[in-house]
Formats: structure tokens, sequence, C-alpha cells
């Protein structure tokens, strides 16, 4: 199990391909680094992928357990606006249309990953990726930013 002092074991709940500097390749082939994705990224991967596509996810609600630093985030997806609930650390990063990556605590997303947030609040409009098979799994807004990249 990777381990840095600073940020504590790696236990899943923090990837490293947040980090500020990953190398992220799109479906493209092209390589960005995280802090550098923007939307069009995001559409050209799902678009050059046969089981991704692009859907929007709506913060509905926020609740923070301060004790355990994590959120529970309600998001409306899709023009269905299926309803789905999400468990992340707080400085979990999302990436949002019109304002790039956010976070519940963006000061924490810094020390974490060193990637810059803004905050995120109820009413942001998120990028998802969602499988484009019916009986896949559910939405999941950009927690998956590692399924844009090609393998």
């Amino acid at each position: 199990m990777a381990t840095d002092a600073s940020n504590g074991p790696n236990t899943g709940l923090y990837p490293a391909h947040f980090e500020k500097g990953a190398l992220i390749q799109l479906a493209s082939g092209q390589i960005k680094q995280v802090e550098d994705l923007c939307v069009e990224d995001f559409q050209r991967s799902t678009e050059l992928t046969s089981d991704l596509k692009l859907d929007v996810s709506t913060v509905a609600k926020i609740d923070i357990d301060e004790t355990r630093s994590m959120a529970l985030l309600c998001f409306f997806v899709g023009h269905e606006k299926l309803q789905i609930t999400v468990e992340a650390p707080v400085e979990h990063p999302f990436f949002v249309y019109g304002k790039g990556w956010c976070s519940v605590a963006p000061e924490q997303s810094i020390q974490r990953y060193k990637l810059p947030c803004r905050p995120l609040s109820v009413g942001d409009i998120c990028a998802s990726l969602t499988s484009k098979r019916a009986s896949d799994s559910q939405p999941t807004p950009t927690a998956a930013t590692s399924r844009i990249v090609a393998s």
C-alpha cells in the first residue's frame, strides 16, 4: 500500500489521479495534467469510447459529517433527473461546468492533492460519466475521472 507522510495511506478514498501534475491519457491518446482538463476533454473522450457517455449531475444537497471528514452528496443525474447519493471525503474533487475542479472543502483539496479547487455548492452542474449500457450501474459524478483514461 502506497503511503505519503503528509497524506496518510492510500486506502482508495484518495485516488492518485487527482493529484496536481497527475498525467491523464484521454481516449484520443492525448496526455494532459489533471489540473489542465476542461469540459471538452470529457466530451471528446466519451465520444471516442464505446462504453461511456457524458452526462450532467446537479448537486441537490450536501451534508457534511465533520467527525469523519466525509460529505454525503445528493445529485440529480441526466435528463431523467435520477437521484443518487454519493459519500466522499470532503476534499474529493468534482468537475463542475463553468468552474472547473470543485470540492466541499477546497483548502483540504489543496492539502491532499495540491489541486486548486473552488467550493462545491448546491446547484452546481458536474460532469458525470455514465455507462452507455443500460444494464450497468448508476452514474458517477466525475468521481471516475480515471474512467476516461484509455487503458
